[in-house]
């Protein structure tokens, strides 16, 4: 039966090349048995794990997985490891070595989340050991006022890290800057919240379409690094609604990211991160937001009440905050009542969701190779796009054919661009033309991108172009 049910399917696949063959019997009764067994445990697999089909909703994907969970599988989807070496020690196992690591259901078909910090490139190295393509400062993108240059360089770094073997990327820096003293203004995309919404939103869209998960942040109100793990942002509501959440909501309506991060400081006197009009009202409740939020790397303060205000899952606490919440802490909370058993249940089908609708499960990224110079031209247009304030029509600033003399003065000018500091820091495939600056420890090491405006100035300008590194004024003052 086996075998005639076999020869059936022979018949349909008829126009298949090795059908064509001639063959006796005895061979195609082995081979229909072939065929049949393969059909056989293909539909098998598929009758075992159903949320494999496609065909289904992500959330309907995301039930069928909880459903199969242990108690165990969904504490371990709730919390990330830090994924690199730190403090002597070495990585965890299966890590490809970034920010954030959270290991595979490999029962379940469920992949590891590798998620690699991404503002401007990836940052992390990877299994190639290689470098990155950087991208413009966000400011400059933004500079462009064109939702296609955001877009392209979403693509290109989503692509990157794709290759690198990252499904998610600490990408989507949205805080609007409300103080030029902010470490991190560099990241952003400017002090309006329609630009700011609509540029990050379409650099979201890019990277996911890579299908590599985005994740919007620091939501909220994350405006200055000093202090930024005690300041409380005291803000009106309705204006903070009108301004930077604002941002938020334009940028997660255009670009639908897996996650969005919450933020370290305090607002109105709130943790962000256990906020629940944040949130549990606004975000989720407001604006139906279907992904799940993850914490900042040291931004959880407590488990109960940050897994009631609408935080799903904790980052790194092991290194980062002061005890992992979303494991001992949490349990106890569950078990006592004090957090239900559906608000956990929610977290998890949050995260699950967020990896089905983004193709993290279906196609699972595999380090490839880069195309580094067709992604420098996409970082190339972003920068030339941007760079708005630099053109001189009609001749407007003095810089005729009749300019005998460029002095160019300090900035490392003659090895590269300085890159921002920090999680956004990309390192060059090219490496670093000037290493060993200070602070070689967080936030740095500083870096440069070998790109040396000396070098291009040279080759553009008619006249004499001279060079001084600007640590003696007078010489500089003289030139």
């Amino acid at each position: 039966m086996i075998a005639s049910h076999g020869l059936k399917a022979l018949e349909v696949a008829g126009s298949l090349p090795w059908t064509r063959y001639r063959m006796n019997r005895s061979k195609r009764r082995r081979l229909a048995v072939f065929v049949f067994a393969s059909v056989l445990a293909g539909t098998t697999a598929a009758a075992q794990r159903p949320w494999m089909n496609m065909a289904l909703s992500p959330d309907a994907r995301a039930r069928l997985v909880l459903a199969q969970l242990t108690g165990d599988e969904k504490f371990q989807l709730i919390r990330s490891y830090f994924g690199a070496d730190h403090d002597g020690k070495p990585k965890p196992a299966g890590a490809v070595g970034s920010a954030g690591y959270v290991p595979a259901i490999a029962r379940l078909g469920i992949p590891a989340l590798q998620e690699s910090d991404a503002g401007l490139g990836v940052t992390s190295p990877g299994v190639q050991k290689i470098g990155s393509t950087a991208l413009p400062a966000g400011i400059a993108t933004a500079a462009s006022f064109d939702p296609s240059v955001a877009y392209a360089g979403g693509v290109m770094i989503g692509g990157q890290a794709r290759r690198k073997g990252y499904n998610v990327l600490l990408a989507g820096g949205l805080n609007l800057v409300r103080d030029p003293r902010n470490g991190r203004n560099f990241e952003y995309a400017g002090e309006d919240p329609l630009l700011a919404g609509v540029m990050v939103g379409n650099t979201v869209r890019g990277v996911q379409s890579r299908k590599v998960i985005s994740t919007v942040k620091h939501y909220a109100l994350n405006a200055l690094e000093t202090g930024r793990n005690t300041l409380s942002a005291d803000i009106d509501p309705v204006a903070l609604r009108e301004s930077d959440l604002l941002a938020f909501q334009i940028a997660i309506g255009i670009g639908d990211p897996g996650s969005v991060m919450c933020s370290y400081n305090r607002i109105n006197g709130i943790y962000a991160c256990e906020h629940p009009w944040l949130l549990d009202r606004v975000l989720k409740g407001d604006w139906s937001y279907q992904g799940f939020v993850m914490s900042d790397w040291g931004a959880v303060h407590g488990a109960a009440a940050s897994a009631l205000a609408g935080l799903d899952q904790e980052s790194a606490g092991e290194v980062f905050d002061q005890e992992v919440f979303f494991d001992g802490s949490l349990r106890r909370a569950v078990a006592e009542g004090k957090v239900p058993m559906s608000r956990l249940n929610d977290m998890v089908h949050r995260i699950l969701r967020s990896m089905f609708a983004n193709g993290v499960i279906d196609d699972p990224a595999v380090p490839a190779r880069i195309d580094f110079d067709a992604d420098g031209k996409v970082s190339r247009r972003a920068a030339e796009a941007g760079a708005v304030l630099l053109r001189n029509p009609n001749e407007l600033l003095p810089l005729s054919r009749k300019l005998k003399s460029v002095a160019v003065i300090g900035g490392h000018a003659d090895k590269g661009v300085m890159a921002g500091g920090g999680s956004s820091a990309v390192t060059d495939v090219d490496g670093d033309p000037v290493p060993g600056l200070a602070p070689l420890g967080w936030p740095g090491p500083q870096k440069y991108q070998p790109s040396a405006p000396l070098k291009a100035i040279a080759k553009l300008a008619r006249g004499k172009v001279a060079y001084a590194d600007g640590t003696d004024v007078a010489a500089a003052a003289k030139l």
